[in-house]
């Protein structure tokens, strides 16, 4: 029946999905949803096959509706869904949303994903020339790169220190 070799369909995408073979995995997913209903989840994972497309509008869709019907799944997989909300409604520069997914990535996670949450609602801040904010969020940046940080972040920490100067002078502290 074809309902049974959509069924396969969908267990293939997911195979593709688990593998990070995104293209092949939208293709499916995409074609399934545009004949059944398919669960949040399942949708989710569509918003980041189109991500890592580079089809920011779309990812931001599909994560932005779906994320909210999803929290019965664990921090670190919601982590994901918010970072990659944030993430691609970055690059659509709509700076004010994706702080909001930024902080929910904050909130969720520990060490390195932190600081870098912290770091985007910095530069989300410093992009709506809302200095204040912009500050707040680099120092915390700062403190969570230095607490967690790995040989590979010393660039990162003197970046945020010089931002940190930046701002400081546009706000007279």
């Amino acid at each position: 029946s074809t309902q049974q070799a959509d069924k396969e369909k969908l267990g293939r995408a997911l195979e593709y999905f688990q593998a990070e073979k995104y293209h092949e995995s939208m293709l499916i997913l995409s074609h399934l949803d545009s004949l059944y209903t398919l669960n949040p989840r399942i949708r989710a994972f569509l918003g980041v096959c189109y991500y890592y497309e580079g089809m920011y509008d779309k990812a931001e869709h599909y994560l932005e509706e779906n994320i909210p019907k999803l929290s019965s799944f664990s921090p670190q997989e919601l982590s994901v869904y918010n970072w990659l909300c944030g993430e691609s409604l970055f690059k659509c520069e709509q700076w004010q949303k994706a702080i909001a997914f930024y902080e929910r990535t904050a909130l969720l996670s520990t060490g390195k994903e932190k600081a870098d949450a912290l770091y985007r609602i910095g530069i989300c801040y410093i992009n709506t020339a809302n200095w204040e904010n912009a500050m707040d969020s680099m120092e915390q940046a700062l403190l969570y790169y230095i607490r967690y940080s790995s040989a590979t972040d010393g660039a990162r920490i003197t970046q945020i220190k010089n931002m940190i100067n930046g701002i400081s002078n546009r706000i007279k502290r």
